[in-house]
């Protein structure tokens, strides 16, 4: 499939240089990072939200985190949960299931981003298909990101929940 054509419009419009990192078949932000021998830390993981009123916004967040949703909703003041799946075919026409870009904006929709990734040199985000990435430098990634909500609303994973404890 290739780059979103949405994703390369929103790109070459807001002129950043951009190239891309091929990756054997993978689905979602932590395993298309992993495929493609990128740092979870710098790779951004685009998850959609709603509130009851139907209202959708981005959350972008590294891609090893789980986003805390008490956080953020009290960041945004508003109750946010998952969107449902069938609504990401809709916003992400031009996109392969699991290869969601994570930059709202090429999208139109309103995007937050989670503080750790804007102190990172370099963002990798997923291309809109399966097989490749698109790499950017974290200075045009802070630019694109000037505008959005920010804050901390992840959660980084627990090194211990994987050992049985005695």
């Amino acid at each position: 499939m290739g780059m979103s054509l949405k994703l390369k419009k929103f790109l070459d419009n807001s002129h950043v240089a951009y190239n891309m990192v091929h990756h054997p078949y993978a689905e979602g932000a932590a395993q298309s990072a992993i495929a493609g021998h990128v740092p979870l830390a710098q790779m951004a993981k685009a998850i959609m939200l709603e509130n009851v009123e139907g209202r959708s916004v981005m959350a972008v967040i590294p891609a090893a985190d789980r986003i805390d949703m008490r956080r953020l909703s009290y960041l945004m003041h508003d109750e946010l949960q998952l969107a449902p799946e069938h609504h990401l075919g809709i916003w992400f026409d031009d996109c392969d299931p699991g290869a969601i870009p994570a930059l709202g904006d090429a999208y139109s929709v309103d995007t937050l981003v989670d503080d750790d990734l804007l102190e990172m040199a370099d963002i990798y985000l997923e291309s809109g298909d399966n097989r490749d990435l698109v790499h950017i430098s974290g200075e045009d990634f802070r630019r694109l990101a000037s505008h959005w909500m920010h804050g901390h609303f992840s959660q980084k994973p627990d090194p211990w929940s994987r050992v049985e404890r005695m």
